[in-house]
């Protein structure tokens, strides 16, 4: 997965699905989320809750904002979006989706710590991670299984196998609490992101002496607010 698009650290990677969790579990606290943290002084910060900004206009809808996100990504260089949505259970959610995020984490509802994290480039897995944020050759560990997952399978290959995990005593309980919050913009528009409060876009600017998040947030369907911080290039 890339963020301010140079590939991140794997803990950064555990940090950020961590810190996105913690926003779709506790939505009521509205934690303040930083992604892939940037260690530079503030050069400008601005709240717009009239208008437009970068072709995003408030009162939009989920869509149409998404499609001006996609009009603008090579500008911007811009090629992920951070989508935060509740978790689900049943792998059935992503049928045909699974190559539209970076990121796809299963894990035991009961015991959170209990969770296995794909990562996900060009409609394959690139990466497999254990809680510890050691990379795995494949999972479930061991023998060689029709359903064993490796790294470099296909995205078409991953979810019959997945089907089949779930239906399986054993890992039934990692399909308990599903999360996938790193969209590729040149993917096609998900539904369950209209559910969605928060959305994060992070860029450079052509001087790549800073960088710029941007925090949308919807309510009742539709933009209600963008939030704009400068930083500087640390």
């Amino acid at each position: 997965m890339r963020l301010l698009y140079k590939p991140i650290r794997t803990g950064a990677l555990l940090l950020v699905c961590s810190l996105l969790l913690f926003a779709c579990q506790k939505e009521d606290l509205q934690p303040q989320l930083i992604i892939d943290p940037v260690e530079g002084r503030i050069l400008a910060a601005d709240t717009l809750r009239s208008g437009s900004f970068l072709g995003m206009q408030i009162g939009d809808s989920h869509e149409t904002v998404y499609e001006k996100i996609k009009s603008i990504g090579l500008e911007k260089n811009i090629d992920m979006l951070w989508v935060t949505n509740p978790q689900f259970s049943g792998i059935e959610v992503l049928k045909g989706k699974l190559g539209y995020y970076s990121d796809l984490r299963l894990s035991n509802q009961s015991h959170p710590s209990e969770y296995v994290l794909f990562q996900i480039e060009n409609d394959r897995i690139k990466t497999i991670y254990n809680p510890e944020g050691r990379q795995l050759p494949q999972w479930p560990g061991g023998r060689q299984y029709r359903y064993t997952i490796n790294a470099g399978d296909s995205v078409n290959v991953l979810y019959p196998k997945l089907l089949q995990l779930q239906s399986n005593a054993r890992y039934k309980d990692y399909f308990s609490a599903i999360s996938a919050f790193a969209k590729f913009i040149s993917k096609p528009y998900d539904a369950r992101m209209s559910g969605s409060a928060e959305w994060y876009l992070n860029y450079r600017q052509p001087d790549k002496k800073s960088v710029t998040r941007n925090t949308l947030l919807f309510k009742d369907g539709t933009l209600q607010e963008i939030r704009t911080l400068v930083q500087a290039t640390p």
